[in-house]
């Protein structure tokens, strides 16, 4: 059996890729099911939710069984459940500049820069004339919009436009389906606020140091700021603590603005944003010209660290 699955805590991209690329596989006479470690991402949770969609299956009651596992919107071993092992890993699809090869001896990589991994997958339909079933061609949709945010980031392709076309062309998208989208990860409490950082949060290793580098994607971003400001400093703080990483910021894309407004604490990692991107601080904070996305800030700032 092949189990097809993505990161421990998957987002929508992740999310959406396994359901849909297990359904692929199926129609396509494999064995196949789509299986995933740890919570969804509350965007995911959203779709299932409002469209009443069945759960993906808990990973952990089939991993045992699976004779391949096929990962989806992760290309290297950084978050990755425990109970996978990279020897059963027959193939990788995802839509990352960064990533290593050797983490998967025996898997065929798809790796290809798109703006989303659902792209990748929603042109496996494409090519085979296969029509997806609504679940999977929802999450798909709402994956490829959340991912190149609303066609507004620099990664975003034509690809991506046509794979959303072709499926707004296969099921009835309601026309408050973007919205919907964007307003369930923009809604914060305080009790609430280090759990959604800590969820949208990752590290990477650069020279001896890691670096942690947490993103909301968010509407409303300037309300957040004044509601929240003052509190993300110590969530930053206690974020490094827990995830044992050097220094870090958060990145939140103003999707109503089109900007990244980054915070920061650390005076000398601001050094180093400003050489690498370009902009100007005021006290923690600074503003990009446009929206950036974590995956394309990472390989600039390798440039500044090698």
């Amino acid at each position: 059996m092949i189990l097809v699955t993505s990161y421990q805590d998957p987002d929508l991209d992740g999310t959406a890729c396994s359901v849909a690329e297990a359904e692929f596989l199926v129609r396509q006479g494999e064995e196949a099911v789509a299986g995933l470690f740890g919570k969804l991402h509350r965007e995911a949770q959203t779709v299932i939710r409002t469209f009443n969609f069945e759960w993906p299956l808990n990973a952990m009651e089939v991993i045992d069984q699976v004779d391949e596992i096929v990962l989806t919107d992760v290309s290297d071993l950084r978050g990755l459940a425990p109970q996978i092992d990279p020897q059963k890993v027959t193939v990788v699809i995802d839509h990352r500049k960064e990533y290593n090869p050797d983490d998967f001896p025996n898997a065929d990589l798809q790796i290809e820069l798109v703006g989303s991994a659902a792209t990748l997958v929603t042109e496996h339909f494409m090519n085979e004339g296969i029509v997806p079933g609504k679940t999977a061609a929802y999450l798909l949709a709402g994956a490829i919009v959340s991912n190149t945010v609303n066609f507004q980031n620099k990664v975003t392709t034509s690809r991506d436009r046509l794979a959303y076309e072709w499926l707004q062309g296969q099921v009835e998208i309601p026309s408050d389906f973007v919205q919907t989208l964007f307003e369930s990860k923009s809604t914060f409490t305080h009790e609430n606020l280090f759990d959604e950082i800590e969820h949208d949060a990752a590290w990477f290793p650069f020279g001896q140091e890691k670096i942690g580098i947490a993103q909301l994607e968010i509407v409303r971003a300037q309300e957040f700021l004044d509601e929240f400001g003052s509190q993300l400093t110590g969530i930053l703080e206690k974020l490094h603590k827990q995830q044992k990483v050097d220094r870090g910021f958060l990145s939140i894309i103003d999707i109503d603005r089109g900007v990244d407004v980054f915070v920061c604490p650390d005076a000398s990692l601001q050094d180093v944003l400003t050489r690498a991107l370009g902009i100007s601080w005021k006290g923690d904070r600074a503003t990009t010209s446009g929206i950036m996305m974590r995956k394309e800030i990472v390989p600039i700032l390798r440039k500044i660290f090698d």
